[in-house]
């Protein structure tokens, strides 16, 4: 079972208890992203997340962090997103206390030197640059900024080159002060540890951090009138492209239903667009959907990379199943498409770190923590008229976002996008 606790700062803290576990997970999550940065800041949760690494008052090289944890075993690690930013590590069951006191100090006592920020600024140039060049990632980024165009969810979390290279100390030290505080912030820890003891661990730590709350508030648009298309032409062997339509928020109840209907639509193997692009068709080697959460709105996406030749016969192909879905889904489809989203959830938590980041997260984004059996419940109540019906609110032409990365000769047709 998970326990949840608000120490006396404003810190909370979510435990999840797995009784025979080796190791712990240990999440450090700050409730701050891409979406609260203005235009100017564009990238720097993310740039933070870097430079919370390279150095802190107590270890003063970005060498002494990694060889601390890796001296343990350990693994040690941080991502960026659009709404949180989250530091995390595993250890094992006996180095817990390194693993939390390590944490607290790459987040709370960061030095960011100078020197290391200006090596670490032009790290993230080149893994902007590096995403660039990949067409798989700048697909993604261009099905963002039609789908969200003019407002944080539409931009790259990385932000711009000309962006990175403008920020200065001040601003970094100025945005942490702003959104690192206590009552934004959560620690989630799972393995076979007791809730009590952890809370005693944190609360040792806790006063590292700033107590204070902001308003987690952002600009976001999801109105539509027309089809959007967007095209990157560039060499390559490949052309990769990206079929869209806005969806339903995080904690919409409604989302159980639209995740049966991407699962129906481009989950696995057995999926119905796996079968007619791939095994079918044979127009693609990796074509699969996958959804987007966020606090007000969300996204469904499909993905595909395809023979140049062959792109506007797949992005037909596609479109015309997404018509089709909408004709009905058959209770032999929505029950393996349930048996799979209960699966996956099940197997990932049985990993400590996946654990720690799924309550912890949960905590942190919608302030309710959901068990496990909780989730399951709400998988099993969607019928299959629930999925129809989140087909047809999704599915209209003036609906759709396309984005295409790759060898394109000539425009792309809005007539690919009739349903």
């Amino acid at each position: 079972m998970h326990q949840s606790t608000v120490l006396d700062n404003g810190l909370t803290v979510v435990t999840f208890r797995m009784p025979g576990a080796r190791s712990v997970g240990v999440a450090l999550a700050a409730g701050t992203g891409s979406c609260y940065e203005r235009d100017d800041e564009a990238g720097i949760s993310h740039f933070i997340e870097h430079l919370c690494f390279k150095g802190t008052t107590r270890r003063k090289t970005p060498t002494e962090i990694s060889a601390e944890i890796e001296g343990i075993g350990g693994i040690l690690n941080a991502s960026t997103g659009r709404e949180e930013t989250v530091y995390w590590a595993k250890v094992t069951r006996a180095h817990m206390t390194t693993a939390v006191d390590l944490l607290f100090d790459i987040v709370s006592n960061s030095v960011i030197a100078p020197d290391e920020m200006e090596k670490e600024r032009k790290v993230v140039i080149e893994e902007i640059n590096m995403n660039l060049d990949l067409p798989q990632e700048r697909v993604g980024m261009l099905i963002d900024n039609l789908l969200w165009p003019d407002q944080p969810l539409g931009r790259d979390v990385a932000g711009s080159k000309e962006t990175v290279s403008a920020m200065g100390r001040g601003a970094i030290l100025d945005y942490m002060s702003r959104q690192y505080l206590t009552g934004n912030m959560v620690v989630g820890i799972a393995g076979d540890v007791e809730h009590e003891q952890v809370c005693g661990l944190i609360g040792n730590h806790a006063g590292m951090l700033t107590s204070g709350r902001f308003e987690r508030t952002y600009k976001m648009d999801d109105s539509q009138r027309a089809a959007r298309i967007g095209v990157d032409r560039r060499d390559g062997e490949q052309a990769h492209f990206c079929v869209a339509v806005h969806s339903v928020p995080r904690c919409d109840p409604r989302r159980y239903a639209v995740d049966a209907l991407i699962t129906v639509l481009g989950g696995g193997m057995s999926s119905r667009l796996f079968t007619e692009i791939r095994e079918k068709r044979g127009l693609a080697y990796d074509i699969h959907c996958y959804p987007e959460h966020f606090l007000s709105g969300g996204t469904l996406v499909v993905y595909a990379g395809v023979d140049p030749e062959r792109l506007s016969e797949c992005i037909r192909a596609v479109v015309r199943e997404l018509g089709r879905v909408k004709a009905g889904v058959t209770e032999e489809e929505l029950r393996r498409a349930k048996e799979l989203a209960k699966g996956r959830l099940e197997l990932r938590l049985e990993d400590t770190q996946n654990a720690a980041l799924w309550y912890g997260a949960q905590e942190l984004l919608t302030h309710k923590v959901l068990t496990v059996d909780e989730v399951e419940e709400r998988i099993e109540a969607v019928t299959v008229e629930d999925v129809v019906r989140m087909a047809e609110e999704h599915f209209s032409t003036e609906r759709l976002c396309l984005a295409v990365v790759g060898p394109v000769d000539g425009g792309i047709s809005e007539d690919l996008l009739s349903l």
